[in-house]
């Protein structure tokens, strides 16, 4: 088996590149997924670094009360503290796949590189998909990309609500005129559209520069200068309005097209983790991608793992990667484990299987039993104890029953008393303590 601890070597683009999303179509697959994965989590350690020293108590912390600003750090923080630290791969090598089956993400796909990627990477599929099968019905659509942008501010809070009214009156117009047969415009020409909002900062002019990338499907081309007027109509600060044609590769089909616009709300790579803090304070909860006409209702699953094929006929090499965070980040293979295929053939020969047409747990209750005979005559034997069934609560005698109910309830009444006399941050760590308790006993 190969060893496949090698270092990768970290981008300086990191998560900013294009079509991160993306699996290589070189033969290494695998080997450049988990380059992409060390990268994408590198970029996110150093956010979570940046949170830790944000959430600081001042020296006097006991009578302290932590500002707001504090308290979202910390929240945030150690939410990227347990992301992605671990992944769980399933190489089927009977087939030649390696399939991403476990791991943890935070879900701050605006704060998170790492969960941003993953997040990416099932949206740019599930679009595609749908792409093609609109495509096939109707093949005279023609596929487009658009950008739409609005006049550059200081102000991202601002800025951000004004491109996304701008672009709902856009679309709220090509609705009315579906519905009423009145008020057109070339935005009307769009068959079914797939979008997401992006924001990026110019560190020379201290702006904000936010903008909508979309993937369109056209019944007729759009005339670029009606829609130019149409647009500056809407917005009143920006004529700019750019429409590019989109052709089909061999390999990828649409998929770059739409990583285009399945690519982070942020571009990670291009911003300091301050300006991504204070994009993500600002950006948070709204909805920044979206779809309308013959691409609506794509949705991305809950479950970002890979589809996995069917294990009980397939054996697998189970492969566990830790992230190791330093210069230069890498998930090191830390164990492998060889799982064979679970026939169904096999598990009824271990449960049925039969020695004279008894069972082979007959037979063993047979053979104890005559060695407890065997015993008994001469030294006495002993025997590892035997794991004793759970009494059913109808074996349960009426006094033992009365008895437990009463400690039970001597129990509740000691615990209200003691949470009336503890402060409310000791619930939590007495709630566990309890649970536990009651575990052992």
């Amino acid at each position: 088996m190969r060893n496949d601890n090698k270092k990768p070597l970290l981008s300086e683009a990191l998560a900013g590149v294009d079509n991160k999303g993306l699996q290589s179509a070189l033969a290494d697959k695998h080997r450049d997924r988990i380059t992409r994965f060390g990268i994408l989590k590198h970029r996110s350690k150093q956010q979570e670094n940046f949170l830790w020293t944000l959430a600081k108590f001042k020296e006097n912390y006991p009578i302290d009360t932590p500002n707001e600003e504090t308290v979202k750090a910390l929240k945030s923080a150690q939410k990227l503290n347990g992301c992605g630290n671990f992944l769980l791969f399933k190489n089927f090598y009977t087939i030649d796949q390696t399939k991403l089956a476990k791991f943890h993400v935070c879900n701050q796909h605006l704060l998170c590189p790492f969960c941003a990627g993953i997040r990416a990477s099932k949206a740019i599929q599930k679009y595609t998909e749908r792409v093609d099968e609109v495509l096939k019905q109707n093949r005279k659509l023609k596929p487009v990309l658009i950008t739409l942008t609005v006049k550059n501010g200081t102000d991202l809070s601002e800025r951000s609500a004004h491109l996304i009214k701008s672009l709902r009156t856009l679309i709220k117009r090509r609705q009315d005129y579906n519905k009423k047969g009145r008020g057109f415009n070339e935005f009307c020409k769009i068959n079914g559209a797939m979008y997401s909002y992006e924001n990026t900062y110019n560190e020379q002019t201290k702006e904000w520069h936010p903008h909508v990338h979309m993937f369109a499907l056209l019944d007729d081309w759009i005339d670029q200068e009606h829609l130019r007027e149409t647009w500056h109509e809407i917005t009143g600060d920006s004529f700019i309005v750019d429409i590019r044609k989109v052709k089909k590769e061999k390999d990828f089909g649409y998929a770059k097209a739409a990583a285009e616009v399945c690519k982070y709300a942020l571009k990670f790579g291009e911003l300091t983790v301050e300006n991504t803090w204070e994009a993500f304070k600002v950006l948070k909860g709204k909805r920044l991608s979206g779809a309308f006409g013959s691409l609506y209702g794509v949705k991305i699953p809950e479950n970002l793992a890979d589809y996995m094929p069917d294990e009980k006929d397939l054996p697998y090499l189970e492969m566990l990667y830790k992230f190791v965070f330093g210069k230069q980040s890498y998930y090191n293979l830390e164990m492998t484990r060889h799982v064979e295929p679970h026939s169904k053939d096999n598990d009824d020969e271990a449960v049925q299987r039969e020695e004279g047409g008894r069972s082979d747990l007959a037979i063993n209750e047979e053979r104890n039993g005559a060695e407890r005979k065997e015993g008994s005559h001469g030294a006495t034997q002993r025997t590892a104890p035997q794991c004793k069934r759970k009494k059913q609560h109808w074996q349960v005698s009426p006094y033992t029953r009365v008895r437990v109910k009463k400690r039970i309830k001597r129990w509740d009444s000691d615990w209200v008393v003691l949470r009336m006399r503890m402060p409310d941050f000791m619930d939590i760590y007495i709630d566990k303590l309890l649970s536990r308790y009651l575990e052992v006993c």
